[in-house]
């Protein structure tokens, strides 16, 4: 998307930072518990990365290790995991040696305690967010500093943003990864993939005929494979949702980079579908199958946003930050509300 005013955010990684509000597992009591859920902090690792070091530290299984929520890696993120085994105080602190130094890290900073059953993925109530606005002129963040301040209770489209999109080092392609999945196209899959960056060697063997490239998918973590997919139903409930959103109210067609073109409404107040479902797909993992599933989302979400003073940008020389707090639900983007909000004070 472009961004006239020149506003810029994850500058470093403590300018974004994000903390789950999770539904808690049930804690037992027993003697002989069979999980335990830690909350882990992170910068620099997404938590597909970090679902892998778990899994490979603790040598488990895919399936022996659960998150709610996902993270980007330009971030300090806390969220909650589980995993099928018992950690005692000597495990954490190895784990924490070797992952838990340095500008990407991975720290277990706690265990909540123990019980019988794994979390669920996205078994949130959403994340909080503290985000550094950087390189502002005075002019522009005064007029954020304005606009927040009269519009504390904000209303945004709830499109995906292009972290649904793409991987770290890699082209923003994962919903034609997901595509080429749901048509059974594995070559046409595995030439996306690879073209991400993001899968080791040796997980491409010598591929002689179809059942070759699907095998390299199954050796990768199911959640990824499943992430793939969503990213696929995302592009559809994004187009879909700006043509209600044309047909519905006054709007205007804005590119979003690595996104697509789509629709907002030019006024403040303005009425829409409450919901948007799509004909989506759902991937099963013990079958390696894709079956259908409507995907249905809430068109605008809601949130209080709090702003502080205007400050001084120590990283661009004759600029100005400000840091913006807010809540939002599971699977709302924070970088798209700040887009949309830059928008709208034009």
């Amino acid at each position: 998307m472009n961004k006239p005013e020149g506003y810029k955010i994850k500058c470093k990684n403590e300018d974004f930072q994000v903390t789950e509000v999770s539904l808690m597992p049930s804690l037992t009591s027993q003697k002989s518990p069979r999980f335990t859920y830690f909350w882990l902090q992170k910068s620099g690792f997404t938590t597909f990365d970090i679902l892998d070091c778990v899994k490979s530290f603790f040598n488990l299984k895919f399936e022996d290790v659960a998150n709610q929520g996902l993270k980007d890696e330009d971030a300090i993120t806390e969220q909650l995991f589980s995993i099928k085994k018992v950690l005692n105080k000597k495990d954490i602190t190895a784990f924490n040696k070797k992952y838990g130094a340095g500008s990407q890290y991975a720290l277990i900073k706690h265990v909540i305690g123990y019980g019988d059953k794994p979390i669920k993925e996205r078994m949130l109530h959403g994340n909080s967010f503290s985000i550094v606005v950087r390189n502002l002129e005075s002019k522009v963040a005064k007029n954020l500093l304005d606009y927040l301040s009269t519009h504390r209770h904000h209303r945004f489209i709830n499109y995906y943003d292009n972290q649904r999109f793409g991987m770290p080092g890699g082209p923003y392609n994962t919903h034609l990864i997901g595509e080429a999945i749901v048509k059974r196209d594995w070559i046409e899959a595995y030439r996306h993939i690879k073209a991400t960056n993001n899968i080791l060697p040796s997980f491409f063997p010598k591929l002689e005929n179809v059942v070759n490239y699907k095998e390299v998918f199954k050796k990768i973590n199911p959640k990824k494979v499943s992430f793939f997919i969503s990213s696929y139903n995302s592009f559809f409930w994004n187009n879909q949702t700006s043509l209600l959103i044309k047909d519905n109210a006054k709007a205007k067609k804005h590119h979003f980079e690595n996104v697509g073109n789509l629709y907002l409404p030019t006024a403040h107040s303005f009425q829409c579908p409450y919901i948007c479902e799509v004909n989506g797909y759902k991937f099963e993992d013990e079958k390696f199958t894709v079956k259908r599933k409507v995907e249905n989302r809430n068109v605008v979400v809601a949130t209080t946003i709090y702003a502080d003073n205007i400050e001084k940008d120590e990283l661009h020389k004759n600029k100005k930050k400000l840091t913006i707090s807010f809540f939002l639900p599971t699977g709302s983007y924070a970088t798209m509300i700040i887009k949309q909000i830059f928008l709208k004070i034009q």
